[in-house]
């Protein structure tokens, strides 16, 4: 069942037959099932509205919603909102959220290198672990916060990661791909975390 629009859908369906999203939460129970969620936000959305107007920048927005939205339903990812300049997504498998958010950054680059004045740089943070899965579609928890707060430590073109992310990633690729960035503290959370960076570029995901 489609947990934004309540349609049933067959067995073996992968997306919504009335909204056409990916059916990926309705396969969790309201708590305590572990998830992977991922953040994406523009980096400096403010200052690049600001120089480009409000026209030409709703016109890369939706362009950019548009390759993220696309790349996640064909890594069976669930988009719980969008938040203006990013998204909140989940997905039940983290390998798959991992190639996912890679897979963003190599079609945003794509793009900003196909398209002259189109200056999109997107940053990520992921972390996995249990949320409570709201009616509507939407999360709660201290995993939806914490994939929150590392998103605020990672950059442009970036993808970080918390220590129970990369725990069950981390051998999806070579060592050499993962940077340790140390012990950080994070906004609103108890003590200090480890986060990881993932060096995506030139990685063959698929």
């Amino acid at each position: 069942v489609c947990a934004f629009c309540g349609e049933e859908a067959l067995p073996e369906s992968v997306f919504c037959p009335n909204d056409g999203r990916a059916l990926t939460a309705a396969l969790l129970s309201p708590t305590g099932q572990p998830l992977t969620v991922l953040f994406t936000d523009i980096e400096d959305s403010v200052q690049l509205t600001e120089r480009y107007g409000d026209s030409v920048w709703a016109d890369i927005v939706d362009d950019h919603n548009r390759i993220i939205r696309g790349t996640i339903a064909s890594h069976a990812g669930f988009e719980v909102k969008s938040t203006g300049d990013g998204f909140l997504i989940v997905f039940t498998d983290p390998r798959q959220a991992l190639i996912a958010a890679v897979d963003i950054q190599v079609r945003i680059a794509l793009r900003v290198a196909e398209r002259l004045n189109w200056p999109v740089s997107i940053r990520m943070g992921v972390h996995h672990g249990d949320v409570i899965l709201r009616p509507g579609g939407d999360i709660l928890g201290r995993t939806v916060n914490m994939a929150q707060r590392v998103l605020e430590k990672s950059g442009g073109g970036e993808i970080w990661v918390s220590e129970s992310m990369f725990k069950s990633v981390e051998g999806i690729c070579e060592k050499n791909r993962w940077i340790d960035k140390g012990m950080r503290r994070l906004r609103g959370v108890s003590g200090r975390q480890r986060l990881y960076e993932l060096r995506w570029k030139n990685w063959n995901y698929s």
